[in-house]
């Protein structure tokens, strides 16, 4: 394309809450309802793209909702000669508010690939082929032994061969639902279909963390995330020592060097990153390229989100060639602002469109300049 991409003219910003069917529950979040900070962007050829990030997952990201929105009132405006290169906004941008660039780099990466006419994930992808189906996770977060396993079957039944179980909490209680877990995928879908993840969000000390991993291994569970909290790595080494299933770090790593302290200490088999926590897809590329030279496992998650939110995390696991993610982070909410991704046995398929494929009914009018401060939320669609 003569004279470079199309040059930015526009960017807003707003928060929308998505109710959730059920409280989303485990050891660092209790709330009823997503908090979403949504960036709009607009190029020169009347192209536009869309970005979604959490406002309330600050136990992962470190960012609240407000932090986030005061990073996007701060940039320049649109008419500055700043957006000429908005990837250089968004690395600039990363340091002190990850979410906010991870809202800046997709939404204009969004626009970008609508106006070439390409998928996002063509954007980014070395491999060539066009991608298949992408299977995700099915999560299931605390309550009792009861309600997990009846969730278990339904995923099972319904397709999916991965359930991430969040635990962290009481021990014991932890582990009647884990052993109850495994009784229903195993007769939902046949003994040891399913594979089963437990992730602890840092909620254990070494000793019980050390303890569960006995019990984890035994039920045949294929690894353990994050079980003691994300600021003692050595915590999380002892844990590992002698542990017989993979420890994986989640809370723990944001970007490459983060990756190289888990290696370095022997801290983790593997890595959980996120967009979310990175803030460039420069930045998660290059914190999975540290993680596949230092021989560790990658995982591609998400905070828990709206259906544009999962198709960023979809089009990012296919184009970074990422085979283990959690793509259906919208499963709980009950009304979405966003549709053209749909999950298929277990599996998310990309769309076909441009772009991220997905279509946002939010009124740009609605939503604030970036640059400025006012009332940024916005209400969702009934």
């Amino acid at each position: 394309m003569s004279g470079g991409p199309p040059a930015v003219t526009g960017a807003w910003y707003g928060v929308v809450g998505l109710p959730l069917r059920q409280r989303l529950r485990h050891t660092t979040a209790d709330t009823g309802e997503l908090t979403e900070v949504f960036l709009h962007v607009r190029l020169a050829d009347g192209h536009t793209g869309w970005a979604e990030t959490r406002g309330n997952g600050e136990y992962a990201t470190h960012r609240t909702a407000d932090q986030i929105v005061a990073a996007l009132a701060a940039l320049p405006e649109a008419a500055d000669p700043a957006w000429r290169d908005p990837s250089a906004l968004a690395t600039a941008l990363a340091a002190p508010c990850p979410p906010a660039a991870s809202l800046l780099d997709i939404a204009w990466r969004d626009a970008l690939a609508r106006s070439r006419g390409l998928p996002l994930w063509a954007t980014l992808s070395t491999g060539g082929g066009i991608p298949g189906p992408l299977p995700t996770h099915a999560p299931i977060g605390f309550g009792t032994p009861r309600q997990a396993a009846e969730l278990a079957a339904v995923a099972a039944e319904a397709g999916f061969r991965r359930v991430k179980v969040r635990v962290g909490g009481d021990p014991d209680l932890d582990r009647e639902r884990m052993a109850r877990i495994r009784l229903a995928v195993d007769r939902a879908a046949g003994d040891g279909t399913v594979a089963l993840a437990a992730d602890a969000n840092g909620g254990w000390d070494p000793d019980t963390a050390t303890a569960a991993t006995a019990w984890l291994a035994d039920l045949g569970v294929a690894w353990l995330e994050q079980p003691t909290p994300p600021g003692d790595l050595t915590a999380m080494a002892t844990v590992r020592a002698s542990a017989r299933l993979p420890i994986w770090a989640d809370e723990s790593v944001r970007d490459a060097d983060s990756v190289h302290a888990v290696a370095d200490l022997g801290a983790a088999d593997g890595v959980h990153l996120k967009l979310e926590k990175a803030g460039t897809v420069a930045q998660l590329a290059a914190a999975l390229a540290a993680a596949r030279r230092r021989g560790l496992e990658v995982g591609l998650g998400q905070m828990d989100c709206g259906r544009l939110g999962c198709a960023t995390t979809a089009h990012l696991a296919a184009g970074l060639g990422v085979e283990v993610a959690e793509l259906w982070g919208c499963a709980n909410v009950e009304r979405d602002v966003t549709d053209g991704v749909e999950l298929h046995h277990g599996t998310v398929r990309l769309p076909d469109s441009p772009g991220l494929g997905v279509r946002v009914a939010l009124d740009p009018e609605a939503l604030t300049p970036v640059g400025t401060v006012r009332l940024a939320s916005v209400p969702a669609p009934p």
